[in-house]
């Protein structure tokens, strides 16, 4: 990281922005549940072998994300929407870890195997949690969706591995950070889980069409900058620097806190942008005579955007990954 913009996040007033977000939070009654079923599959595949850390899994409160993301999942279904997205942070962990790269690169070769349908391979735990949670969700989608998932998957960790190489580099431009974050963070690949989560698997009629990809664009890029502004103290304290506010103050030659206002202001403008496109696609559902099973599937997932854009913030505000530095 640019000495400049080494800081102690404990010294430096750096506080979250108003984001007026204009969607309401809501939460699954089932999220305890989910949370439960968390910490036993973690310890099941091998992710979780000590006490500490079970205790520091647990701190994450994945099923909680899950909860307020997927609120109207079915039980069974949130706890294997958290069960994916501990997958997800405990791999994120091991990427952004510098020490860990060789065990980065192994997992990486393990998940790349089970996608091509081949036997996993090496004992990393992280590959052996992605085969069963492949296994077990690959079933509850549709042919076309499980070559998607396989597809965005796959794309990631390609993102994830490019995204190392830059990093060794410097600092990436604005532009190049907001394009490899909108793989790397993960948007795409839990887009795909919400569609079997919530049984709305987009129809190929909706999903090729501008609107729907403008609206896609638009609550990945809300999603991720909301991330970016929550978890800015954590990445200082860690020395990580994949952050649109760090990325925005080296580029512009701004503080910190200024990088940080302005961020804020890219949330609202792509919240804005994504009610321009809801709108736009309510339009081309209205134009075409589509079976009311691929109407009320396109219309349950776009309400779903409207959970992740508005239950993240309450997430990262309890979550221990993000608190405790």
């Amino acid at each position: 990281m640019p000495q400049a913009l080494r800081a102690d996040p404990n010294e430096t007033q750096l506080s979250v922005p108003d984001l007026s977000l204009p969607f309401p939070e809501r939460r699954s009654p089932h999220r305890a549940a989910a949370e439960r079923a968390v910490l036993r599959w973690a310890r099941t595949t091998g992710l979780t072998a000590t006490v500490r850390e079970a205790d520091r899994l647990a701190s994450h409160a994945w099923g909680l994300c899950a909860a307020v993301a997927t609120p109207r999942a079915s039980r069974a279904r949130l706890s294997l929407m958290g069960c994916w997205l501990a997958w997800m942070g405990m791999l994120d962990d091991t990427a952004e870890t510098q020490r860990s790269r060789a065990s980065f690169a192994e997992a990486v070769k393990g998940i790349r195997a089970v996608l091509a349908g081949e036997p996993p391979l090496g004992h990393h735990p992280l590959t052996a949690a992605f085969t069963d949670l492949h296994l077990r969700t690959r079933r509850l989608g549709s042919p076309a969706w499980r070559r998607r998932h396989a597809g965005t998957t796959a794309q990631l960790l390609d993102g994830l591995v490019e995204e190392q190489r830059v990093k060794r580099q410097g600092l990436p431009g604005v532009a190049q950070y907001v394009e490899q974050r909108r793989i790397t963070g993960y948007m795409p690949l839990l887009y795909n889980l919400t569609e079997v989560v919530l049984r709305c698997e987009i129809p190929p009629a909706i999903r090729q069409t501008d609107a729907y990809a403008r609206l896609v664009t638009a609550s990945i890029d809300a999603a991720d900058f909301i991330n970016d502004v929550h978890t800015l103290r954590k990445e200082l304290a860690h020395g990580e620097t994949g952050n649109i506010v760090i990325v925005l103050a080296h580029e512009r030659g701004i503080t910190l806190e200024q990088a940080l206002h302005e961020a804020a202001s890219r949330i609202r403008e792509a919240v804005e942008d994504f009610q321009i496109a809801e709108q736009d696609l309510h339009c081309v559902l209205q134009a075409r005579a589509l079976p009311m099973g691929d109407w009320q599937a396109t219309l349950t997932m776009v309400d779903s955007m409207h959970d992740w854009i508005a239950g993240l913030p309450a997430y990262y505000r309890a979550s221990g990954r993000y608190n405790r530095l």
